[in-house]
């Protein structure tokens, strides 16, 4: 992958986790599926993703978002995390 790509996808990266803090979830994920045209194997941004479905209580979305983070990065300490949160949510 080119510098160019790189470049392009921390910027998005980073423009969807603004977006995401700033309350405007549907430009957040918009920058995400663009990190993921670029480099569908971005841990990140399928964990970025997973907050932002997770934060309208769409469970089901989000786990299985937390589970491709760790799919492509398996010490995603966070993404663990939330996956086991949403999971011990279920048996309780």
């Amino acid at each position: 992958m080119g510098s160019k790509n790189i470049e392009n996808e921390t910027a998005y990266l980073e423009l969807g986790k603004f977006y995401f803090m700033n309350d405007k979830q549907d430009e957040a994920v918009l920058e995400f599926k663009k990190v993921l045209e670029l480099n569908p194997e971005n841990a990140e941004a399928y964990y970025n993703l997973g907050l932002i479905n997770e934060s309208a209580n769409k469970i089901t979305e989000a786990k299985n978002f937390y589970a491709k983070a760790l799919q492509f990065r398996a010490d995603y300490k966070s993404a663990r995390e939330r996956l086991n949160k949403l999971i011990g949510l279920e048996d309780e």
